[in-house]
């Protein structure tokens, strides 16, 4: 269920880079949800969550790349993070995931088995943290990825008074059959998933991965 770190040397920039990495966050943590065409934390899949907060804002996504398709003005954003992820298509997906206080993400699975899912640690508050992956519990902490199999049933909460944060980060293996662009490309042409589509339908999904960026602000 769960890998460790150092077998995939990618990791070891992010870590060296982990106290930029909190800059830039820093920089970031306060922006508004707004279209997703500009800089913008997105809401994560309310469906799942039991919150003190709204559940349409108790976690959020600050979208570097997903499944393959870069959000152009996140990136231009964080440069540090756009510079590690850059020449990096086995990265598929990079995101901050902000999981609000006393805010549980209930038992679900990911897309698919092809990938793996990292979490490095970026601001994790003392106190009850957790991600359970098949009934087994891990802390995060600051500076130090956890790495898993997010196709098997996992779960995760932040049972604190503060905010926190990870770096999310899923990864094609060295030696997978297909390449990264064919796996999201598998991903999002068999994509049933409600919050997803609600974005766009699977063939603009599809377009996005082809040109590989989403759409940005005309102005």
């Amino acid at each position: 269920m769960f890998f460790k770190p150092e077998s995939y040397p990618w990791t070891l920039p992010f870590i060296e880079k982990i106290d930029e990495i909190k800059k830039e966050l820093a920089q970031v943590i306060d922006r508004p949800l707004v279209a997703l065409n500009k800089s913008t934390w997105a809401p994560e899949r309310p469906n799942l969550l039991t919150s003190e907060h709204k559940v349409e804002e108790a976690w959020k996504t600050y979208t570097f790349r997903f499944f393959g398709i870069d959000h152009l003005p996140n990136c231009e954003s964080c440069p540090v993070i756009s510079s590690l992820i850059k020449g990096q298509p086995n990265l598929v997906t990079v995101e901050f995931s902000l999981l609000e206080p006393n805010t549980h993400v209930l038992p679900h699975r990911g897309f698919t088995d092809l990938l793996l899912r990292s979490h490095l640690g970026v601001q994790i508050p003392v106190g009850d943290t957790a991600l359970v992956v098949n009934d087994i519990e891990k802390t995060w902490q600051n500076g130090k990825f956890l790495i898993f199999d997010d196709s098997l049933t996992h779960e995760a909460w932040n049972k604190t008074e503060e905010q926190r944060v990870v770096l999310m980060i899923d990864f094609v293996l060295d030696n997978s059959r297909l390449s990264a662009k064919e796996i999201c490309r598998k991903i999002l042409h068999s994509n049933t998933d409600a919050h997803t589509l609600s974005i766009a339908p699977i063939e603009t999904w599809e377009e996005w991965l082809e040109k590989g960026s989403f759409p940005v602000d005309p102005e």
